[in-house]
């Protein structure tokens, strides 16, 4: 019996009607219109190579050349990136494994298309616009009406939550046909991107094979050089607005906001952190607030002010914690303030409460340094080899915390039983220990104190817990990071490959 002959694209393009876009339509209903045109294009899985065929493309020319020559709407490249996080959403839970991830390289490769029949002026006003906030309320009337000709009931109070057609999701993307979602599902999927520009869109949603793109990289180095700015001014009322840089007319302090710049300005500032925290550590004072230790107070407030303004620039949570580096100078931040308010405390407090309190202040003060001085290298993320190991190590830690959770699972299991059986030899603290030594290799400990909890069950039990954790879970957790490992630097390094294009910024 011959085997099944693969899928193949059509002879000829499908008859599938052209979204027409105008510019009053906002981003949900941008991203509805183009859902249903994608949906129908892409039925079988391709990888995004093949995507870039002339006979894979075919079904995506007819988009193409409309976005390129009619439309002019700013927000189009958003809600191609923002459909391809929804397609991604649905590939978790799809029936048809790489139809929907076929969609989302769709969404990428169309975005890509579009951008590079632009010029660079207009490549940064689509790029680099963000999406603003859009009304509570918007008057949809018609949109109603138009469902209403086409045989769709309109979306009330009193509809029935799932359609009768195939729908899925927020855009009812499993088919044309299928019914439109409510502008408050479209609403709410949209409000995710809300104050994010495309690029910044392409971050979250994991768009790397748009990010790789000729045209997106030429726009990051020169944000990343300065040549493209946000700000021609400092002062209250300047507006956030992407540019190019004329040095004529430009604010000199605007500088300090290039990332070339900011990056050096950055290391400078954690070093002179650095020397402070090392002064403060090494002259204790139980009695007063020491110069140094008032001019650390004004560093660890500035950072924290940075990072507030860090933050509600990014106008996304998603956004903001997409770096490597965003949880590691909340916890700066987090340290810092903790260490202010045990040291207030303990020079207010009378008697002997007063130098525990401020033996602990210093105590959380020290753990400043396990994320204070790896901060300070930051810079070596620019490194094509620590660009590439950092994000690595990122996807590792992401996996030993999942890996984590069963550890734990298993060990509170085998401390409850081991406390039982002891029997009051030991206390639930010394056996917590015991396990833990045994889990990290002390084997022998774990043997010799067995026969003291139960003669009969101990050792048994021990031996149990020995092969699960030396044996069984280190051997697991080694080969799940080494994948986890060969999986991120292979596509980081394919990503530079055939791009062309320096990526340690964006990585």
């Amino acid at each position: 019996m011959s085997p099944s002959p693969m899928p193949r694209w059509p002879a000829s393009p499908i008859d599938i009607d052209v979204p027409q876009i105008d510019e009053t339509n906002d981003v949900g209903e941008l991203v509805r219109k183009l859902s249903f045109y994608i949906v129908e294009a892409i039925t079988f899985p391709h990888s995004f190579e093949e995507l870039r065929t002339a006979v894979s493309a075919r079904t995506l020319t007819p988009l193409i050349l409309y976005l390129t020559e009619s439309c002019h709407h700013r927000a189009i490249v958003h809600a191609l990136l923002a459909l391809k996080a929804h397609f991604a959403a649905l590939e978790e839970s799809s029936d048809e494994p790489g139809v929907n991830e076929t969609r989302g390289y769709a969404c990428e490769y169309v975005a890509w298309q579009f951008l590079a029949n632009l010029t660079e002026r207009d490549t940064i006003d689509f790029l680099l616009h963000e999406i603003q906030p859009s009304a509570p309320t918007r008057n949809r009337g018609p949109d109603i009406e138009r469902e209403q000709e086409n045989g769709i009931a309109p979306v009330t109070e009193r509809s029935a939550l799932l359609d009768d057609g195939r729908t899925s999701s927020y855009f009812g993307t499993d088919g044309v046909h299928g019914g439109m979602a409510s502008s408050g599902q479209s609403d709410e999927f949209t409000a995710q991107f809300e104050n994010l520009s495309a690029l910044e869109i392409a971050a979250v949603s994991d768009s790397k094979k748009f990010l790789r793109q000729r045209p997106v990289q030429k726009i990051i180095d020169s944000l990343w050089r300065g040549e493209i700015v946000f700000w021609d001014t400092l002062g209250v009322n300047s507006v956030k607005e992407p540019k190019l840089y004329n040095r004529r007319r430009a604010d000199l302090f605007c500088r300090l906001r290039v990332p070339r710049y900011l990056k050096i300005y950055e290391t400078l500032y954690f070093a002179m952190f650095l020397v402070l925290y090392y002064v403060v550590l090494t002259h204790r004072s139980s009695s007063r607030v020491t110069s140094a230790e008032a001019l650390l107070y004004v560093w660890i407030a500035g950072f924290a002010y940075d990072e507030f303004g860090e933050f509600h620039d990014a106008g996304q949570v998603s956004f903001y914690t997409a770096g490597l580096w965003g949880a590691w100078d909340l916890s700066i931040v987090l340290v810092g303030i903790v260490f202010c308010a045990l040291r207030i405390v303990g020079l207010t407090t009378l008697g002997e409460a007063s130098r525990g309190i401020l033996d602990l202040a210093y105590d959380v003060l020290g753990l400043e340094a396990l994320f204070l001085v790896p901060r300070i290298f930051g810079l070596l993320s620019l490194n094509p080899y620590f660009g590439t190991l950092i994000p690595c190590l990122k996807e590792m830690t992401k996996d030993f915390v999942k890996f984590l959770s069963l550890v734990v699972i298993l060990y509170l299991g085998f401390l409850t039983t081991f406390v039982l059986l002891a029997r009051g030899t030991y206390t639930p603290s010394e056996m917590s220990w015991i396990l833990i030594k045994v889990f990290f290799g002390s084997s022998y400990l774990g043997f010799v104190s067995a026969s003291m909890k139960s003669p009969y069950f101990g050792p048994p039990v021990m031996l149990i817990f020995v092969a699960l954790t030396n044996i069984l879970l280190i051997t697991s957790l080694v080969s799940l990071l080494s994948n986890s490992l060969s999986k991120v630097c292979r596509i980081i390094l394919r990503n530079r490959h055939m791009s062309g294009w320096p990526s340690t910024k964006t990585a």
